[in-house]
Formats: C-alpha cells, structure tokens, sequence
C-alpha cells in the first residue's frame, strides 16, 4: 500500500539528518513526503490536494494511506486547537478528496507531542493549556473570563447548574413504575430550574457571539448551532429522565455531567475526529540527543506502518493512542557507523576518479577514404567515329555522310553525358550510405580534446572554402556541340559549293591544252622538216599532256583542302567536347572528395564535442554527488555526535565492500545514500517487531530495518475520547 506523509508547518530541527531513512521506500515509490511550510493562518490545501492527485493519478495508486504529521508545539497550534485543524484537514482536504474518487483507505493523525505537561496531562504554558481543556473536555477549566475568552463554556458556569439542581435525588420511598405527584413536581421544579439556568447562558452566549462579531471558525466561540444542538440534547436527557418509569440512575444524575459529556461530543476532538486514527507521541526536548532519539523512533514507526499498514486497521476508528518505540542502540550503533565510513570510502573514490578525469584528452580519429569517381569509363574508353577518307569522292552524297558523321558524334556525347549523371547518380547513393555510419576508428595517438576541436574546426572552414570555389555548374559539353553543330553544317554547305563541277574540270582541261598546243602548230607551219617535226610534236604533245593533267589534278586536290581541313576541325572539336565533358567529371569527382571530406570532419567534431559533453557531464555528476556525499557523511557524523556514538573504523568495516553508486542517478535512487542500502550488513529476514496492542502482544517482521525492537501502542490519557 502506498503512503502519503503530509506535515504542515516547519520542518523539525535536524530531521534531515532522518530523512535518509526514508531513501529506500521513495526509491520504489511506497512512500511520498509532502513538508507544507506556510507563512499563512492557513496550509495550502487546495494546492496540497492538487499535487497528491497528480501524484496518485500518474502512478495509478488505487490503494494509499495518508499519514498526518502535526506537531502540538509548533507556532501555529499555539493558535488553533485541534479540534479545528481536524475540521480544516475534513473540510479543505478529506471530503475534496473523496469528492474526486481519491479517498485514503485509512488516515492517521500523528502528533509529535513535545508540550511540558502536569500531573494531569495539561501543558504547563497557559496559552496551549487553554487550547487543549477545549480539545479534551469541549470547556474551559479556568474560572476566569476575559476578552478574547470567546463564548466557550467554563467549569464555574458548569458548576452553575448542579447548584441549581440542588441535593440529589432519593429514591428509597419512590415507586419507579408510578412515581407519586409530589415527587414529580418537584422533580420538575429541578429540571425547569436547570433548564432556565442553562438557557440564560446559552442565550448570553448568543449575544456575544452577535455583539463581537465573531467568525465561526475562531477557537475560542461556540456557534449557534452548536449552542442550540448543546441545549436540545440537555432538554432531551430531562425529558427522558423524567418520564416514567424512573431509573436508578437518578440519584446519580448530576447536570453538570451530562452537559460536559455534551460539550465533550460536540465541541471536543470528538466532533471533528470522525474515522480518523490519532496518535501522539511523546518526544523529550530536555537534551538533543534525546529529541534525535525520539526523531529516529519516529522515523523507524513510519517505517513500520508503512511497510505493515495492517497494524493501522488494528486500531479502532476515531480512537486515540499514545506510542512508545523502543530502538536497541548496538544495531543503531553498528548501522549508522557503517553508513558513515561507506560514505567516507566512496567519496575517496570519487575523488581519485576526478583526478583522472581531469585529463581532457581523447583519441584522434583516423580520416576516412573516399574517392567517387563517377565516371571513370569516360577517361579510358574512345568512342571516336573515323573521319571520312580523303580518297572518297566528293560527290552529292558527301553532305549526307558527313552529317551522320555529326550525329553518330552526337549520339555517342549523350551516351556518355548518361553515363557521366548515373556514375554521379550512384556516387551520391554510395555518400548517403557512408553518412549513416557512426563508424569511427581511433588512432593511437592521445589529443587534448579542445585543442583537437580547434584543429578540426580550422580545417572545416578551409574545406568549406574549397567546396564553396570549386562547386562544380551543369555540364556545357552536350550544349557547347549543339551550338556547334548548325554553324559547321553551314559551313560544309559554303564549302561544298565552291568545288568546280567535272565538267568544269574538264572545260578548264581542254582550254589549257588548247592554249599550250597553239604556238607549238605554229611553230610547225614554219617547219620544213618533216620528220623532225613529228618527232618534236610527239614530244611536246606529250608534255602538254602530262602538264595538263597535273593542272586537272593538282587543281582538284586544292579545291578540296578546305574541306578536308574543316572535317578536321570538327573532328578535333569533337575531341574538345570530350575533354569537356572528363574535365567535368574531374571536377565533380573532387567536389564530392571535399564535400565528404567537411562531412567527415563535421562529424568527427560532433563526436569530439559530444565527448567533451560527456565529460564535462561525467565530471559535473562527480563533482555534484561528492558534495552530496560529503553532506551526507557530515550528518551521519553528526547524528552519531548528538547520539553521543563513537566513531571507530574496525578492521570488518574497512574490508567491507561499499554500495556502488550510480552516477547519474538521484539521491535518493542510489543506495550509498540510505543507511539500509549497505552492503554486507542486513540480514535477509531482518528481527522481528513486537507490537504491543493493548494486552494484545503481535508479532511484525522487519525485513531490513533491525534496529526497531518493539513498540507499545496504548490508550492516550492526554485525549481521551
């Protein structure tokens, strides 16, 4: 069963120095504290009420007890009684609650009582004194009334009516059955005399509350409505007391008792207590070691109803009991001298790690290798198209050859521009893939963190750099050759056109054959030899010849040089284009070399930064629990100081091995922290608990709490109800 602790006011000097004991049942969520310190009249209820349901509701706890501490002499109870801060706890706190469907299954009011009492349970100062005589009897046993008294009854306006009522009443001549008349007038007389008495008082009460004005929920004034329930319930008593047949207890009947019963029932604890279990417990303030005692009995029975809540249901509802918790000092010794010394170890080990951690220094990352050529065929492989021979004729089908020539070019250009974007397309599947691994591989060599960042971050910005100068725009080989293209076609047309057709060759021919045989017949007009000239003409006809047909070819071959110089030209473009499109993929290729390379040194900076934050938070956790550690050896040192123990680390202790702490867990989730968390000292079963319940003797285990020996529970004679 979970339980909520709620105390309202200021903590308890030195209860921290117990709150350590708490540590193991907050661990696994049994147990919730809630300290309501208000500087106001009031306690935070509606706050309160809202943190418990919030709290119930997010760990989905059915079953809980609420555990009230309240201590009588602190600052607040010197004002308010008991009784109205039971009203309050009903009224702002309980009936909400149950409103809401998060009623306790049990409440249990415990009140550190720390008040100087009298013989007769009374508290020695006069201010708590009045404050309690209301709670316990519902009246003021003080005779004296002055301003601020309010309208509560006292024990001289109480007396008042057994004055009134006169000698009691004797029933030895009395039939029961049929009284005589005389008997029953004068037995009327008593009571109409008893009632006028108690009527005036009531009624000068009521002028009082009217004439100051005084609110309902002040300590010290009576309602009406309590006043008019006091007189009906009075009235009703002398009604029944008088109607025959008559009672032996008659003679008994004083008024002042039956009224004080009264005032007890409805102005008393008893009015307010309803199915609430209250509790006190006296702790002695004469010496601190004796209040550190009576914390630590506190503690160890809040331990004990919260892990047996049984032992609350054993208790009759709206009962009062008075606890006595006997602790046995060797077990309570031996615990907190370990508690001590564990504490003590563990902060020398925490402080040898900071010394190691605080060499800020990691291993350097070893670089990573990349290289996505993305198209490393194009370097390599030649797709060229033969030029067109120069010993082809230049006839009308020439254009059309050299324009497939152009497209077949063209053809193979596209086919590798594809091939350049599916090698750039796959380099970049294959960068993606490298940026998914967390892979990193660590060299030897041993680099102070920050100065590791400051390299890395050095070389980013000149990497960046790069990325940025040489980022590489769309290719312009496929444009550049499209462009190209039409003009050279044109071209090639011009060109073709100004090659003399063969019948002009051969025109051309004749005319300078022609030319070259004229002064030869000439000159063979003026010859008289015959032979001889036949002789001659042969020869020079076959010079003419010869020379002629050197012209015809000599002529043709140079017509023809343009062309063939052109297609060379374009052959050679052709040739531009490609380097174009390899200087292309060269350039891509180390943008992407680079553009990984940031990638890769953007990582590794994350990684590094993420070490130093690691670190950073490793020595920042060291640092916080070894001054919590050194708090918490601080108050296990005192604690054993006030409970005047000595502190000896004995050979067993210092061989024993220590919780281990946990460091980025809280205080309370780490077990060097909580006395009952220690290694090597519980037993599994822990000691049994005596329960002294009434005459009734009950046996409790204590599972791991074995300083608890027994503890006495009786009925209080402080609040009797």
């Amino acid at each position: 069963m979970h339980s909520i602790v709620i105390h309202f006011g200021k903590k308890y000097e030195d209860w921290h120095l117990v709150e350590p004991f708490f540590y193991k049942l907050q661990n696994h969520n049994e147990v919730t504290f809630y300290w309501e310190e208000d500087s106001s009249s009031q306690p935070l209820y509606s706050l309160l009420m809202d943190r418990m349901i919030e709290h119930l509701d997010r760990l989905r706890i059915k079953d809980w007890q609420l555990i009230i501490l309240l201590n009588l002499n602190d600052e607040r109870n010197r004002h308010l009684r008991l009784t109205t801060q039971l009203s309050e706890i009903r009224r702002e706190l309980l009936t909400p609650l149950k409103d809401k469907g998060f009623y306790p299954l049990q409440t249990l009011l415990h009140l550190v009582d720390m008040i100087k009492r009298n013989s007769n349970y009374a508290p020695n100062e006069a201010e708590l004194k009045r404050c309690w005589e209301l709670d316990h009897f519902g009246y003021l046993e003080s005779d004296q009334l002055a301003f601020g008294m309010g309208n509560a009854f006292t024990k001289q306006e109480i007396n008042k009516l057994d004055e009134e009522w006169g000698d009691t009443i004797q029933l030895q001549d009395i039939v029961l059955d049929q009284p005589d008349h005389e008997f029953m007038l004068a037995l009327k007389d008593k009571c109409d005399r008893v009632k006028s008495c108690l009527k005036q008082l009531i009624n000068r009460k009521k002028e009082l509350l009217v004439n100051l004005g005084e609110v309902q929920a002040h300590d010290n004034w009576m309602t009406s409505r309590q006043l008019e329930i006091v007189l009906e319930e009075f009235k009703n008593k002398l009604k029944q007391m008088m109607t025959p047949p008559l009672t032996q207890s008659l003679t008994n009947f004083s008024p002042s008792k039956e009224l004080s019963s009264s005032l007890k029932f409805h102005v008393g604890i008893q009015s307010e207590i309803g199915d609430i279990r209250l509790i006190r417990q006296e702790i002695d303030q004469s010496s601190h070691r004796e209040r550190m005692k009576g914390y630590l009995e506190l503690a160890y029975f809040l331990l004990t109803i919260c892990h047996h809540p049984s032992l609350i249901e054993r208790m009759d509802k709206g009962s009062a009991s008075v606890i006595q918790v006997t602790l046995e000092e060797k077990r309570l010794e031996k615990l907190l001298k370990n508690y001590y010394i564990n504490l003590v170890k563990v902060k020398k080990q925490i402080k040898d790690q900071l010394l190691l951690q605080n060499q800020f220094h990691t291993n350097r990352f070893r670089d990573d290798e990349f290289a996505p050529y993305t198209a490393a065929a194009i370097e390599k492989k030649r797709d060229f198209i033969p030029p067109l021979s120069k010993h082809s004729k230049i006839t009308y089908h020439f254009f059309d050859q050299w324009e497939d020539q152009l497209y077949k070019a063209e053809t193979i250009l596209m086919d590798r521009e594809r091939e350049l974007l599916q090698k750039s397309r796959e380099a970049l599947k294959k960068l993606n893939v490298l940026k998914r691994k967390n892979e990193f591989l660590e060299e030897e060599e041993w680099i102070e963190i920050n100065d590791y960042k400051q390299e890395l971050v050095e070389k980013m910005s000149l990497v960046h750099q790069e990325v940025i100068d040489t980022a590489p725009s769309s290719s312009e080989a496929l444009s550049t050759w499209k462009n190209h293209v039409p003009g050279a076609k044109k071209k090639m047309h011009f060109l073709l056109q100004l090659i003399p057709s063969q019948r002009q060759y051969q025109t051309m021919g004749a005319l300078i054959f022609l030319i070259l045989i004229l002064p030869y017949l000439y000159m063979w007009a003026a010859t008289t030899s015959q032979r001889e000239w036949t002789f001659n003409f042969a020869i020079v006809f076959a010079v003419i010849i010869a020379v002629t047909c050197l012209g015809y070819f000599f002529t043709k071959r140079t017509s023809h040089r343009p062309i063939w110089k052109f297609q060379e030209q374009t052959y050679e473009h052709i040739e531009k284009i490609y380097q174009m499109q390899v200087n292309s993929q060269h350039q891509y290729n180390h943008y992407l070399n680079q553009l990984f390379k940031l990638f890769s040194l953007r990582k590794y900076h994350e990684k590094v930064s993420s070490i130093a934050e690691e670190k950073k938070e490793q020595n920042l956790l060291h640092r916080y629990h070894l001054i919590k550690l050194e708090e918490f050896a601080h108050m296990a040192n005192r604690l054993l100081h006030i409970l005047q123990m000595n502190i000896e680390q004995d050979t067993a202790n210092k061989e024993r091995s220590v919780p281990v702490i946990k460091m980025e867990k809280s205080v309370n989730e780490n077990p060097i922290y909580s006395p009952f968390q220690q290694a090597g000292l519980q037993e599994a079963g822990g000691n049994g608990i005596e329960v002294y319940l009434g005459s009734a003797i009950e046996q409790y285990q204590s599972t791991y709490f074995n300083e608890i020996d027994q503890i006495r529970i009786q009925e209080d004679k402080v609040y009797k109800l």
